[in-house]
């Protein structure tokens, strides 16, 4: 008998526990239920604010958005203007040394072509101007030493060379 009693009190504990989790079911459902309608109604109440905060927020997003999309182009443009100028300056430079080296060499056939002819350079003209220099102070200097020679000889003297060669 007291098998028989354990085993109804067992059985009535499980069928006691089910109600009780059925219960509890049904009262955590209705308490979901409670607050779906619960926010509901707040957004029926707030809704209209909440409506304009929405547009605040995101008027300020597309200007935050704007702001960080032209410093990205600006930064973007910097840059390709840096490469673009950088390249311009090798291009250049690489022109300048290209014409650079035409021009020697064009002044280099240009200065054989003189050399065969026989015009004289810049550097054999020079030689030859100091060369005149030269010559033409030695002319002056030689010129005063007879002059000074002239006058120390006597009157009779200057005369005769005169006469003889007549």
């Amino acid at each position: 008998m007291a098998v028989r009693k354990a085993r109804k009190l067992a059985r009535g504990s499980k069928a006691r526990r089910a109600r009780k989790s059925e219960v509890t079911l049904v009262d955590a459902v209705h308490q979901i239920w409670l607050a779906g309608m619960g926010a509901l109604a707040q957004a029926q109440k707030d809704g209209p604010r909440a409506f304009e905060a929405l547009i605040v927020d995101g008027a300020d997003f597309i200007n935050r958005s704007r702001t960080h999309a032209e410093k990205s182009l600006r930064e973007a443009i910097a840059t390709v203007q840096s490469a673009v100028a950088e390249r311009m300056q090798g291009t250049r430079d690489q022109a300048t040394e290209t014409w650079d080296n035409l021009e020697k060499l064009f002044q280099g056939r240009v200065q054989r072509v003189l050399h065969q002819v026989g015009v004289p350079t810049a550097a054999e003209v020079k030689a030859l101007t100091k060369r005149i220099d030269a010559l033409n102070s030695n002319v002056a200097s030689l010129a005063k030493a007879r002059q000074k020679a002239a006058r120390r000889r006597p009157a009779s003297k200057r005369a005769a060379p005169a006469r003889a060669a007549a």
